[in-house]
């Protein structure tokens, strides 16, 4: 009877060992690994300009380079990537309807990027204030294609969600 039990039970146990598909993970041991990074990515008629400008004027690095593709790090775990319009003609480039937001960790870094970037004559369009719906300090500016660029830092005493 007991060996009877036990066959029952192992069974029952390797009849839900099957694996389930991705859309119905139930444990932590089937979820997927944690997303380690992002790229962004935009799209430019004139790709060379907007390299120009990420690295000789905001400094990021280009850490991926193809002729239509070009990727520049942010940090770690961020990136931008501009894509030569040219490889995928069909695409529409509304540029007010993207952009992109780099923060800082100071308020005053936001004044010292508005004073760098004007003294490089970069579009700037809204000079550096402080937010009334969001509490960040930040300037605005656009890219050599016209995409809306930010930079931000957090007021003191804004409240993070923190999970």
């Amino acid at each position: 009877m007991i060996a009877r039990i036990l066959c029952i039970i192992l069974i029952s146990c390797s009849a839900g060992l099957a694996q389930e598909p991705p859309t119905k993970l139930q444990t932590n041991s089937q979820n997927p690994h944690k997303l380690t990074g992002l790229i962004t990515f935009a799209f430019y008629k004139d790709v060379e300009a907007a390299e120009d400008f990420y690295v000789n004027i905001l400094g990021l690095k280009k850490s991926y380079h193809r002729p239509i593709t070009r990727v520049f790090q942010v940090n770690e775990g961020a990136a931008i990537g501009l894509m030569d319009v040219s490889a995928s003609p069909e695409t529409k480039i509304v540029n007010n309807d993207m952009g992109f937001s780099f923060i800082v960790d100071d308020t005053k870094d936001v004044d010292r990027w508005y004073d760098y970037l004007k003294s490089k004559n970069v579009n700037i369009y809204a000079t550096p204030s402080d937010g009334t719906r969001t509490p960040v300090r930040s300037v605005h500016f656009y890219d050599p294609e016209g995409y809306d660029i930010e930079i931000f830092a957090w007021l003191p005493g804004a409240q993070m969600i923190m999970e």
